[in-house]
């Protein structure tokens, strides 16, 4: 009998789940290219994002700064920002950002809001108690930073437009609509109101109609993709001033980093991405 095993529960002790399938069936796994790529190990994520490219250290950036916000996925990404953070924190106190000047912020878009155990798996119980951490609202305390080119107009959670430093922690993945996820999504549709992300998949409506062949939009389609670039301008109007991005492999821990300037550190992240998730078709035969 042909059994199948698949990776399962990131958040509640990763395991794999063994299926057994019939035994008249055929069976070819396809996975992505970078399914099996090591995990990056500690050193070499120190050193991806104390070095980034493009940018000062952080712990020069910051350096000045009143407010510092870190910005990161929630529980329906897998990126291991407990992995990450804490990174991120030491660069910070090296430029004599006290704990008192930092807060994190969940870019949830219009997700459900997570509760204390789900912040603990994604950033670690120790950050719980050094730091004050807060689920993005869409509904309430967002301001207006500016309207892109293509007439969206942008409300961004006040808490982060308080901030004069920013900093994006998520993951590079296929994404059905912007090509591939991670960038600027972690502003729009991230932390924007509830008005900002209808006006934006508004948007994504109507580039739909003007490319029914689908042709600049969709999974993998990023170089022309122009809500890809849509996001990209949220960003920079909102001074998103770092993005750290993962590729990721099956289990869903980090084998790269690019943390950046954020349009150079997507665009190096995206076409390593295209390479990375590449997986084969297989061609189904009656």
């Amino acid at each position: 009998m042909p059994n199948i095993r698949l990776p399962q529960l990131p958040w509640h002790s990763p395991r794999e789940l063994e299926l057994p399938l019939p035994d008249d069936w055929q069976v070819e796994v396809c996975h992505m290219a970078g399914f099996d790529r090591p995990a990056l190990k500690p050193e070499e994520i120190r050193a991806s994002i104390s070095n980034p490219i493009g940018l000062p250290p952080i712990r020069e950036l910051a350096r000045g700064r009143r407010e510092v916000v870190i910005l990161f996925d929630d529980l329906t990404r897998v990126t291991r920002v407990a992995k990450l953070l804490p990174f991120v924190l030491q660069e910070l106190a090296e430029a004599g950002i006290s704990d008192e000047q930092v807060r994190l912020v969940a870019a949830l878009g219009c997700h459900g809001a997570m509760n204390r155990l789900d912040l603990a798996k994604k950033l670690g119980q120790s950050i719980l108690t050094r730091f004050p951490v807060y689920n993005h609202n869409p509904f309430d305390n967002c301001v207006y930073v500016g309207t892109t080119r293509m007439g969206t107009k942008l409300f961004i959670n006040q808490e982060v437009m308080s901030c004069d430093l920013k900093i994006g922690i998520g993951s590079i993945v296929p994404h059905p609509v912007t090509g591939f996820g991670g960038g600027g999504k972690m502003i729009l549709p991230g932390v924007s109101s509830i008005e900002t992300t209808e006006a934006f998949h508004r948007l994504e409506a109507r580039v739909r109609e003007e490319y029914p062949d689908s042709s600049v939009i969709g999974m993998g389609k990023f170089d022309h993709n122009p809500l890809r670039r849509e996001v990209g301008e949220a960003a920079k109007l909102a001074s998103l001033d770092m993005k750290i991005d993962c590729l990721l492999n099956e289990w869903g821990e980090p084998t790269s980093i690019f943390a950046r300037a954020l349009e150079s550190a997507y665009a190096a992240g995206v076409q390593r991405a295209k390479e990375h998730y590449l997986t084969p078709q297989m061609e189904i035969g009656m």
